[in-house]
Order: C-alpha cells, then sequence, then structure tokens
C-alpha cells in the first residue's frame, strides 16, 4: 500500500505540473553535470536532495598512514571503528552499523558477500583520488545496503611519473610509484605501491600485581602486528567527442598479523587478503540519451589461521556484475536516469558445506523534475530480485530549492530502503537462517546550506537534522545451547544533526581554510529482542553521541600545512552498557602535517613531515585494543612532468 501511495503522488505530481512551465530541463544540466560518485544523480553537491561531503586527494594523502581511516575519521561525517595500526577498520554514519552502509569504486560495491562491510585496512590511500561520502542517501543511488554511501574514485595519475617513500614510527614503511601517459584521446596510469610495517608501538595496560597488593600500570609492546601489502592498479581511458571507454584493472594482496585484544591474545594468528577487481566502462550518446555499460569482475580471498586455537579458515568471494543505465530528457522540465543490473555471486569457504550463489536483478529509475526556476523534485524507484530470498524494492523522493540565487539552499529527502542478509546470515553451517527477511529502514533528512564566494573569500555552512528507522533488523542472537543463529527481530530508531562549516581565504600568495563539523547522533533498539531486554532505549554500541572534527590548512608559497584537532565521545561495548569496563573513554586527538614544493624544471620535489597524535593521548576506539601514542611519519615524492 505505501508502494502504491508513493507511485500515485508521484504521478499526480507529474501530471499537473510538466505542462504548466516553459522553462526547460537545460537548466538542470547547466548546473555543471558534476559526476558525484555517491548518487545516479549528475548534479553539484549544492543542487542535491542530500547533504554530500567530498574529500579530495590533498586531504587524503596528508596523512601518511596507509589507508583511508585517517582521512575520513578527520574530514568526513563518519566514525571509524579501528583496531589500530594493522588492524581491522571499518565505519559507521549516522548509527548505522558498518554492515549497513556501503563502499562504491565506480558505482560497484567494495562490501563482502559473507561479511557485509568493507575492511578500510585493504585500500591503501594512495590508491584513491577523491571521495564522496553521502549518509543520507539508499537503495536508489547504489546498491543493496540502505545506511548510506562512500564511494571511490580510483586514482588515475596525469601526465606524469613519481616516485615516493614514507618512513615513519613503529616500523612503517610505504613506497609508492606512479606513472600518466597522454596521447590524443587515449590515457594510461599505472599506480604501484608497497607497505611493510611492524606496527610493534606501545601501549599502557593495568594488571594485578601480588607484590604492589593491587593493580598497576604496566607498558607492555604490540606484538604479532606486521603488515605487508603489495598493490597495482592499471587504467586505460580513451575519449572523443560523446563517445568515452575506460578500463580499470586493481589488484591487492596482503598478509597481516592478528595480535588480538590485549585481554586475549593471539601471538601466531594471521590473516591473508587478496583481490582482483576489473572495472571496463563505455558510454555514447544516441538521439540525445546517454548511454553507459559496465561490466564488473571481482575475487577476494579471506583467509585466517590461527594455530593456537588450530584454526584454518579459508573463503573466496566472486561476482560478474553488468550494469547499463540511461539518462534521457524526456521533456524540458523533465530527466530520467534508468539502469538495469544483473549479477552473480557466489562463495566457496571451508566453513560452508557447499558453494552457495546469489544471482540477482536490478531495475531502477532516478527521474529529476525541474518544476520552475529554483525548484527541483527527485525521485527514485528501485526494484531487485534475489534467488536466495525473493525481491525487495526501494524508493525515495527527494527536493531542492534554491532560496536565493547562488546562496541558500533548501534540501530534503524521503526513503525507504532494504538490507539484504549477508551469506553469513543465509548458510553458515547448522546456524544461518535462509528463510530471513531483508532489513527494511525509513529514512529522511532536510537542511540549509548556505554558500557565499566573494572575491577573496569563500564560505559555506550546512545545517543537516535526520531521523531513521530500521525494522526487521538481522542480529546474531544466543539461542537454544548458548550458539548465535541470526533472526529478524531488531527495531531501531536513529535521529540526530550535522552542521558543517568551510571558510577559506586567498590572497596573493597566501591562502588559509578552516573548517569545522559537529555531529550528534542518537542512536537505540527501540523494540525489546526478547523478554526484560536491557538494552532498549539505549546507546547502540561503538556509536559516539556526538563528534566535532576540525581542521586548519595554511599555504604560502611552496610550503602546505595541515593541523586537525578531532573530539570522539563515550561509547559502550556492549548493547546493554552492562560491562565493567563501559563506557568507553572519550577522547581528542590532533595531528599535524606539512610540506613544502620546490620545483625545478621538470621535477617536483615534496617532503613532508606529519605527527600523529601530537599531544600523546592515551586512549582506545575499541575496547580492548590499544591506539598508537605521538607518531612521526617522513615522506619525501619525486614527481616528473612529462611533455
Amino acid at each position: 500500500m505505501r508502494f502504491l501511495f508513493f507511485i500515485s503522488i508521484f504521478l499526480y505530481g507529474l501530471y499537473s505540473y510538466i505542462p504548466a512551465q516553459a522553462q526547460i530541463i537545460a537548466d538542470t544540466l547547466q548546473l555543471g553535470e558534476v559526476k558525484v560518485q555517491a548518487s545516479r544523480i549528475y548534479v553539484e553537491e549544492q543542487y542535491q536532495p542530500v547533504t554530500i561531503s567530498r574529500l579530495d586527494s590533498s586531504q587524503i594523502r596528508m596523512f601518511s598512514t596507509g589507508n583511508l581511516s585517517a582521512a575520513l575519521e578527520s574530514f568526513a561525517p563518519v566514525h571509524v571503528r579501528t583496531n589500530g595500526p594493522g588492524g581491522l577498520a571499518t565505519f559507521s554514519q549516522r548509527g548505522y552499523s558498518p554492515s549497513q552502509t556501503q563502499v562504491l569504486w565506480n558505482g560497484f560495491q567494495l562490501n563482502h558477500a559473507m561479511l557485509g562491510l568493507t575492511d578500510l585496512s585493504l585500500i591503501p590511500s594512495f590508491a584513491v583520488d577523491q571521495i564522496s561520502v553521502a549518509s543520507g542517501s539508499g537503495n536508489t543511488s547504489f546498491g543493496d545496503k540502505g545506511g548510506g554511501t562512500v564511494a571511490l574514485d580510483i586514482r588515475k595519475p596525469g601526465n606524469q611519473l613519481g616516485i615516493s617513500h614514507t618512513a615513519g614510527s613503529f616500523g612503517q614503511m610505504i613506497s609508492e610509484a606512479y606513472a600518466g601517459v597522454q596521447a590524443g584521446n587515449w590515457s594510461v596510469g599505472i599506480v604501484a605501491g608497497n607497505e611493510d610495517s611492524e606496527n610493534d608501538f606501545s601501549y599502557t595496560t593495568r594488571e594485578f600485581s601480588n607484590e604492589a597488593g593491587g593493580f598497576v600500570e604496566v607498558e607492555k609492546k604490540r606484538k604479532n602486528n606486521r603488515l605487508q601489502s603489495q598493490t597495482g592498479i592499471i587504467s586505460v581511458g580513451w575519449n572523443e567527442k560523446n563517445r568515452r571507454f575506460q578500463s580499470v584493472l586493481w589488484l591487492h594482496d596482503m598478509s597481516n598479523e592478528i595480535p588480538g585484544g590485549i585481554n586475549g591474545l593471539s601471538p601466531r594468528a594471521r590473516q591473508d587478503d587478496a583481490f582482483l577487481r576489473w572495472m571496463s566502462s563505455y558510454s555514447t550518446k544516441i538521439r540525445g540519451h546517454r548511454i553507459t555499460s559496465k561490466l564488473y569482475l571481482n575475487r577476494q580471498q579471506l583467509d585466517y589461521f590461527n594455530p593456537s586455537t588450530d584454526l584454518n579458515s579459508k573463503s573466496t568471494s566472486s561476482s560478474v556484475i553488468g550494469d547499463v543505465e540511461m539518462k534521457s530528457s524526456l521533456h524540458r522540465r523533465l530527466q530520467l536516469v534508468s539502469a538495469l543490473q544483473l549479477s552473480k555471486n557466489w562463495v566457496k569457504a571451508s566453513e560452508y558445506s557447499g558453494s552457495p550463489s546469489r544471482s540477482q536483478f536490478t531495475a531502477q529509475v532516478n527521474p529529476v523534475w525541474h518544476i520552475f526556476n529554483p525548484v527541483h523534485l527527485y525521485g527514485g524507484f528501485r526494484v531487485d530480485y534475489y534467488s536466495d530470498f525473493g525481491s525487495a524494492y526501494a524508493g525515495n523522493i527527494g527536493i531542492n530549492v534554491e532560496l536565493l540565487e547562488n546562496l541558500l539552499f533548501w534540501k530534503g529527502q524521503v526513503s525507504r530502503n532494504f538490507i539484504a542478509p549477508t551469506f553469513n546470515d543465509l548458510y553458515w553451517p547448522e546456524l544461518g537462517d535462509p528463510n530471513l527477511d531483508p532489513e527494511t529502514n525509513l529514512k529522511a533528512e532536510t537542511g540549509l546550506m548556505v554558500q557565499k564566494n566573494w572575491e577573496k573569500l569563500r564560505n559555506e555552512t550546512e545545517m543537516t537534522l535526520y531521523a531513521g528507522r530500521v525494522y526487521d533488523g538481522i542480529r546474531w542472537l544466543p539461542g537454544e545451547g548458548g550458539q548465535s543463529r541470526p533472526v529478524n527481530l531488531e527495531e531501531l530508531e536513529l535521529w540526530g544533526f550535522e552542521l558543517k562549516e568551510s571558510v577559506s581565504v586567498q590572497v596573493n600568495e597566501f591562502s588559509i581554510r578552516l573548517r569545522g563539523m559537529l555531529l550528534h547522533s542518537l542512536a537505540e533498539i527501540s523494540k525489546a529482542r526478547f523478554k526484560g531486554d536491557r538494552a532498549v532505549g539505549k546507546q547502540l554500541r561503538y556509536t559516539p553521541k556526538w563528534q566535532v572534527k576540525t581542521s586548519a590548512a595554511l599555504g604560502w608559497k611552496n610550503l602546505q600545512t595541515l593541523f586537525t584537532y578531532n573530539f570522539t565521545d563515550e561509547r559502550f561495548s556492549t548493547a546493554d552498557h552492562s560491562s565493567p569496563f563501559d563506557p568507553i573513554q572519550a577522547f581528542k586527538i590532533a595531528n599535524w602535517t606539512t610540506s613544502w614544493n620546490q620545483e625545478w624544471r621538470r621535477f617536483r620535489f615534496i617532503p613532508q613531515l606529519t605527527m600523529q597524535n601530537l599531544f600523546d593521548e592515551e586512549y582506545a576506539v575499541v575496547r580492548d585494543y590499544p591506539m598508537p601514542g605521538r607518531s612521526y611519519q617522513i615522506t619525501l615524492t619525486i614527481q616528473y612532468k612529462l611533455k
């Protein structure tokens, strides 16, 4: 019934208003045709119906930490849950879990088929040029994760050669080489990198001492925490008038020792991860319709070994996805983006008795309706059919009103989304449930954005209010015999606000950019999952109520320096907040980095010094996983510009 109501309202509005205006849809298309990776709507951020945060290459590579976690934690409206250097790193948005949030690469999900989440430690920072974060987006943008989107734009070097090397505290060593060549309509890029880091930092813990007759502070060193990885990316592109071709091959291999929590050490455990991803796309215009076809292949291995417990787990997940998208102007005021997708995913794992697979067919439409000059309406409807658990659908209605030209914008969107069960949820031997339903969530957000450009000053302020509700949430809960099983029973309520501010000044050779972000998230279980459930009304696990993220970037001639200061509120490691270790202490982290850019003929030399955890804060993001104190990294980059 809700689906019929949604369609009726949308079609009624479409029928009523299209003939009434004469302004052409070209006004929408002339907004810049910026491709926001986190959405199928190709307009600039200020004209989107939801708030979007974008991280550029300078922000991503200012901190030489190896993976994307530091950049996202410093500049994006997300909460990064990290086990420390060399360990698992995931993230969540607005209280949604990591398995409810999708990570995209060229419009295709990187979430692991068995686990449902993405490990940021598998994505080296030098492999990415840009990140788009859209916490309010849902299924009608991409994929089957309704909790928000983080989209990655893979690095494609320009007409240059370059090498870079980073040496840092705790035995950190990262090397990178890249080359790009442009000839006529063709471009070719190669990026290769290697990391070999011991991650043997020291930390302080409390232990009982018979001599002291109580608990004492003891300094220890993290062991069995070495990370070794190799990454290679090859990209080929061709562009001629209305036709474009792109092909990208991404290979990654990583061996990671797993130290475990400080109260449950695993001195000999390790995990091996490897993947091969290939994406090829071709885009052309036919009678005014922009048609883009894509093919995506993925093969990912995840092997975990722990000789201490005689555990040897091996898995390989594979996927083949074909996607065809068409962007059309059906009327002077109506643009339509439609897409069809066909995919097949399968898994081979030592824990599975067979080789489960999933075929999926998707059809979706995203209309953009320009009612009159300042008002744009956005719609979306998506239907998915899964071979293993049936069908699911999603829809959204959004609006963007330019209240004052190029100054004040009002945004808003309401959406219904779903989250498909993972392979582990469905097929884990004797515990998985093949009859699980998809999770459902309803989301809404609204906000105001003010931006003003003067000759030397640019200011942008955005305030967003949001609310969400999750039904049929899948959680593994203890059952008969004490073993946990997945069930559709969790109901969540999530609401809060985000305030973002950015001010930049450019005076001759001097520049300064100040950024600030205040995030407030209330996320709780709204309905008892079982009799006597004490978690009802409590803040969700590892979800801070408050986060503050600030940064100041200064530039003068060839000198660039950046200072960031973040505050993360206390978190709880248990659903009912009953652990004696709860709450986990709030923490404040300051980072500083500075670089010098010196050119000589066609060469460019860029030395960079970075200090992380500047004030040597003792903290943990996840319980039992300490974070390192103050650390240093020195990076030298040498570039050569080709003719």
